[in-house]
């Protein structure tokens, strides 16, 4: 039976005593979880989770809000300085990647579904744009799997627009029968990009392709997890999260390892396609401590269903007491 998790939230700028102790190093931040720093009594124990605004402009100008407030207490003890920094280094992150993923929570609340729906959409428009690029790109894993483009894109709008349809409905069961679909599209995608990523020119002369495919990789990951968490698989949800942080994180390491060794490749890029390679790596991990999040709040809501639709309505950064 859920506890009513309701006497444990309060609005984090309603919590002086916590904001202090981030600033004199007793907390710490990690991802959306404030921690007992360690070397304290109770070193790494979870003091409590923050859930972010579902607005995405509302998030920004509240991490904002809490950065300054962190900043205050830059004139304390050097061992201060640093813990202190170090929050702010994880605020930025979570910045940065909610700017880049449009809002949080993504893989848990309905808010959150839609804003991955509609980025899916918006992929698979360029992607039928690029139909051409894209197919040949394709056709260099056929060792794999041979796919029709077109066939492939109308199986897959499809199955979004089913997962939309039966998470709207509360149809839990039929949800539970798309799962394997899901894992299909997220597997073929990621064997594309592993095909891909050690070589070289990939990297370089199909880079908008790539960019693609990774941007729907990501979405696929976020809505599997909500998928997941839908048909009351919350284990499972979390793990495809996490999942899909280590894919990134794999992909672009290779991806960095293998421009770096060829000289041939290295000595034709131009600034052009070397600033975009460098945002695009940049933004890859930018989005991992959004990812650390989801996990987070994945987490969080396991432990009080519906708790993260209440409080994402909120304009303030919440703080859900451990």
């Amino acid at each position: 039976m859920p506890v009513n998790a309701d006497p444990l939230i309060r609005a984090l700028p309603d919590r002086p005593d916590v904001l202090a102790k981030i600033q004199n190093g007793i907390y710490r931040l990690w991802g959306g979880v404030v921690r007992y720093a360690a070397g304290t009594d109770k070193g790494g124990q979870i003091v409590g989770h923050l859930v972010f605004p579902g607005d995405s402009q509302e998030t920004h100008q509240r991490l904002q809000q809490l950065q300054d407030t962190l900043g205050k207490g830059l004139g304390s003890l050097q061992d201060g300085i640093g813990q202190v920094q170090q929050s702010m280094n994880v605020l930025q992150g979570l910045q940065s990647a909610n700017l880049a993923m449009s809002g949080l929570n993504l893989a848990v609340t309905t808010a959150g579904f839609v804003i991955v729906c509609k980025k899916l959409d918006g992929i698979s428009a360029q992607i039928q744009a690029q139909s051409q690029v894209i197919a040949e790109t394709l056709q260099l894993v056929s060792d794999i799997q041979e796919r029709n483009l077109l066939a492939d894109e109308a199986q897959f709008r499809a199955l979004t627009l089913t997962a939309r349809q039966f998470c709207e409905l509360g149809e839990v069961e039929h949800l539970k029968g798309l799962i394997a679909a899901f894992h299909k599209e997220y597997q073929f995608t990621r064997l594309v990009l592993e095909k891909h990523a050690p070589i070289a020119a990939s990297s370089v002369e199909r880079f908008a392709q790539i960019r693609l495919l990774q941007d729907r990789l990501f979405n696929l990951g976020l809505m599997l997890a909500h998928v997941q968490m839908k048909a009351g698989a919350a284990k499972y949800s979390r793990e495809c999260v996490a999942q899909l942080e280590r894919d990134l994180i794999e992909l672009n390491q290779r991806r960095v390892e293998v421009l770096s060794s060829d000289r041939a490749i290295a000595s034709r890029i131009t600034h052009g396609q070397f600033a975009d390679i460098t945002n695009f790596l940049q933004q890859g991990k930018q989005l991992l401590p959004a990812l650390s999040y989801q996990a987070d709040v994945i987490e969080l809501e396991t432990r009080h269903p519906g708790l993260l639709e209440r409080v994402s309505k909120s304009r303030e950064i919440m703080l859900v007491a451990a």
